[in-house]
Order: structure tokens, then C-alpha cells, then sequence
């Protein structure tokens, strides 16, 4: 179980930091890489529970939402099966 909170826990943060970056005007281009590095090991039902703890958090929704980006770039490349 401690694996698990503690894997979910670093998911959460490198989620944190890919939408932090693209607040920061990142472009879709630049964090798409490590955004296809954290799919590979999380489900879609994972990143939207982090999505939503990081908006109850106090992360703008807006700024969450703004991923929705990345999932685009990353599912038109062929490389990701769902969209978020």
C-alpha cells in the first residue's frame, strides 16, 4: 500500500508540474514529453482524480484544463488511446 500512495503521490506531483509548466507558457511541444512519460504508468481514472485534488487544492480549473492540450498533441501522434 505504501508503494502505491507513494507512486500516486509522485504522479500527482509530475501532473502538478507539467500543468505549472504551461502556466508558466510552456508549450504544448515542450512538456508533451514528459506528459507521455506519466501516461504510460497512470490511467485515465487516475489523472482525473489528480486533476481534481490539484483544483481542490486551489489550482485553477482553468489551468488544469489547459492539459487538455497535451492529451490532444499526445493522442495525435498515435501514441495515447484515450483523451481526458
Amino acid at each position: 500500500m505504501s508503494e502505491l500512495l507513494e507512486s500516486r503521490e509522485y504522479r500527482k506531483k509530475a501532473l502538478k508540474e507539467i500543468i505549472l509548466a504551461l502556466h508558466q507558457r510552456k508549450t504544448v511541444e515542450e512538456v508533451k514529453g514528459r506528459f507521455r512519460e506519466l501516461l504510460e504508468n497512470v490511467s485515465p481514472t487516475e489523472i482525473s482524480l489528480i486533476e481534481q485534488e490539484l483544483i481542490n487544492e486551489g489550482l485553477p480549473v482553468e489551468e488544469v484544463q489547459r492539459l487538455c492540450d497535451v492529451h490532444a498533441a499526445v493522442f495525435r501522434e498515435g501514441t495515447c488511446c484515450f483523451l481526458i
